[in-house]
Order: structure tokens, then sequence, then C-alpha cells
């Protein structure tokens, strides 16, 4: 009975030191970082940075005319850009939408 006892208030004991102590991260929080604009690595390496945009591209070469409509094709364009947005790179996706008019 007296183990129990004592083991209890240990565990009280461990529980309140864990709940009052500061946090690691707490203790060195007034540290200060400094932000550059240094780059470091390949121009493949700064693309897998870059989080892509996706766009559809009107691509008139496959438009067609069926049945009194005209069908346009816009394909998917994975497109990386810069800071400035100048296009780094665009990937054709194997995603097509495909837009009827009718034709008057």
């Amino acid at each position: 009975m007296k183990q129990i006892i004592a083991l209890s208030g240990l565990l009280l004991l461990c529980i309140y030191l864990v709940y009052n102590s500061p946090q690691i991260s707490q203790k060195y929080s007034d540290i200060k970082s400094l932000e550059t604009n240094a780059r470091i690595g390949t121009n493949d390496d700064i693309l897998e940075t870059i989080i892509p945009e996706f766009e559809y591209v009107h691509e008139k070469h496959k438009d067609k005319e069926v049945d009194g409509y005209i069908i346009e094709t816009h394909r998917e364009y994975e497109v990386h850009r810069d800071e400035d947005g100048k296009i780094l790179k665009q990937v054709p996706t194997s995603n097509f939408e495909y837009i009827r008019y009718k034709k008057y």
C-alpha cells in the first residue's frame, strides 16, 4: 500500500513538472533570424522549390467543326515562374478541355 501511494505521488510530481516547466522553444525565443535572398544550387534545384501554376492554353491548330459546332481545344500546362513573373519552365499535361460553340 505504501508503494502505491509513493508511486502515485511520484507520478503526480512528474506531471506537475512537465506542465509547469517552460518549453524548450520558449527558452530560446529571443534568438533573432536573418533573412537573405541568397540562392544555393542549380536551376533544377530552384525549380523544385517553386510551386507550379496550372493554366489552360488554347491550341488553335486542334480546333474542329462538327455538326454545326466549333469545338475549341484547350490543354493544361504546368507553368513555373520566377519572382518577377517570367516563365522558367512550361510542361504540357495530359488534361484537355473542349469548349463547344454553335456556328451561326
